[in-house]
């Protein structure tokens, strides 16, 4: 083994399950994968490969064990453990065919390990974030004394029945990514062989290693569409329990704040009638005692004096008047909540962009009004046929990282504009900046400057991910010490992808 600190899977705190057991046994998964990594990275010898290859089949197989007796001890969901037990299996036999493969090889070469690594990595990736992440859910509720009903619910509620059928997707795909890894790895070491012997007979090979060579190039570009199209998927399902949430958010404040505010409102509208009514009752008292020479109730006259009576009809009134204004502020929160989700709006369509950066400004105002004043200047850019929950979404990201890059004292300016048949809506602040080495790295999946637990790296990313789907672009300015300035373009009329 090499000294040299090798990691082709950076361990991260997301990958916890909180289910001690099993974190323990992903920590082992994860240095053996590294300990593949560093041998991929040296000249090796085929015991060392085969030691390793061995060691990591023999603890996959202990490490699904483990889990599939803490699912059968607890009686987990039924059809997540069917759904489970069917991905261990595919991946324990595509490791042992690979051992297989490998060990069948005159020696240890990078070009063969590395797809493997790759894989190994990525399948455990998503099958962390994914199904272990659910189990892990169901054993700590059921660990904690609640029912099963309630365990299986507060799995489904981290996994709602979209994400599992995007995840079911993720696992069909892992399977078939797996078997055309293990076919270029099969393909790799029949080219190394037949290389060799076409060292001894290239006049009379020729063809024969150009089609190899051809064969090869389809089966690595149709792996690379492969991994294009899993990346793609993983993405739209953290999109999608993303803005999910976020609806499910808007629709359930609505629904607790809007029937209290309304009738709290209605009251509050009697009640001011109710007082001008009183008010009048007095009055016509005051009228009759002037009447005939006052003085007939000094007790009256003396309690009116001492709750200073004068003042009561004063600001009586006023205490009304702020109170329905105190609501009707709360009613736009609420709306603007419901604009910013758009909870019934999952098509195309077409929406004002510089409404949607007013709701999206509204609901993260907590996050920027401590921070940074904020200056518009929107030049009434037409409406675009866009997602409006989805472009909000990017709106937000943006809103939000200008805010964390401003430390006390800041200004984010929010400004809008047209450019032929596309408008612009940008982001401008005047926080700390980004480096010019990460530029070129902010949109990549869980990428962050920030401190740990600040962030997950995937807010950039998603945004890139939404406006491609859009068929548009982010522009990116910076300057550190000065502040950075984000742009969105975007059609004004969508235009599928083939």
């Amino acid at each position: 083994m090499s000294e040299e600190r090798f990691e082709a899977f950076s361990w991260d705190n997301k990958f916890n399950t909180g289910v001690a057991v099993v974190d323990e046994q992903h920590h082992r998964l994860v240095d053996l994968i590294n300990q593949l990594g560093a041998i991929s990275a040296k000249q090796s010898t085929l015991d060392e490969l085969g030691g390793i290859l061995t060691e990591l089949a023999n603890y996959t197989v202990y490490h699904f064990k483990t889990e599939e007796d803490l699912m059968k001890q607890l009686k987990i969901d039924a059809a997540h453990q069917l759904a489970h037990l069917k991905a261990h299996k595919h991946f324990t036999e595509q490791v042992g065919v690979a051992a297989k493969i490998l060990m069948g090889g005159g020696d240890v070469n990078n070009q063969i390990v590395v797809p493997l690594l790759k894989y190994l990595t990525n399948w455990l990736v998503q099958h962390i974030l994914g199904a272990d992440t659910r189990m892990g859910k169901e054993i700590l509720a059921l660990q904690a004394g609640e029912s099963h009903e309630e365990a299986v619910k507060k799995a489904n509620a981290f996994m709602t029945q979209s994400a599992n059928v995007l995840m079911d997707a993720l696992n069909e795909m892992y399977g078939k990514l797996g078997d055309k890894t293990l076919e270029v790895i099969q393909k790799n070491q029949d080219l190394e062989a037949l290389n060799a012997e076409l060292e001894a007979r290239v006049q009379r090979r020729t063809a024969t290693i150009e089609q190899a060579n051809h064969q090869l190039q389809a089966n690595n570009e149709e792996l690379k569409q492969l991994n294009e199209k899993l990346e793609s998927a993983h993405t739209q399902l953290l999109q999608s329990e993303k803005m999910a949430s976020i609806g499910q958010l808007a629709a359930g404040v609505a629904h607790e704040i809007n029937n209290p505010v309304g009738f709290v409102n209605s009251n509050l509208g009697t009640l001011g009638k109710y007082m001008t009514n009183l008010f009048e009752v007095i009055k016509s008292y005051e009228a009759a005692e002037a009447r005939v020479g006052g003085g007939i109730c000094p007790e009256v006259a003396e309690m009116k004096k001492k709750v200073d009576f004068g003042y009561l009809v004063e600001d009586i009134p006023s205490l009304l008047k702020e109170s329905q204004d105190g609501l009707a502020r709360v009613k736009r929160i609420v709306q603007d909540l419901k604009d910013f989700s758009h909870v019934d709006e999952s098509n195309w369509q077409h929406a004002n962009l510089e409404q949607g950066m007013d709701s999206t400004l509204n609901v993260v105002a907590n996050e920027i009004k401590y921070k940074a004043k904020v200056v518009k200047e929107y030049a009434g850019i037409p409406d675009v046929e866009c997602m409006p929950s989805q472009i909000n979404q990017v709106f937000m990201n943006m809103l939000v990282n200008a805010a964390q890059a401003i430390e006390k004292d800041g200004t984010i300016t929010v400004r809008s504009g047209t450019g032929g048949d596309e408008v612009w809506v940008e982001v401008e602040d005047t926080g700390k900046g980004i480096s010019p080495e990460h530029l070129n790295r902010i949109f990549d999946p869980f990428f962050t400057t920030k401190p740990v637990g600040k962030g997950t790296g995937l807010g950039l990313s998603l945004s890139y991910g939404i406006v491609q789907k859009h068929s548009g672009r982010i522009e990116v300015k910076s300057v550190v010490g000065k502040g950075s300035t984000f742009r969105v373009w975007l059609p004004l009329k969508h235009v599928a992808k083939e």
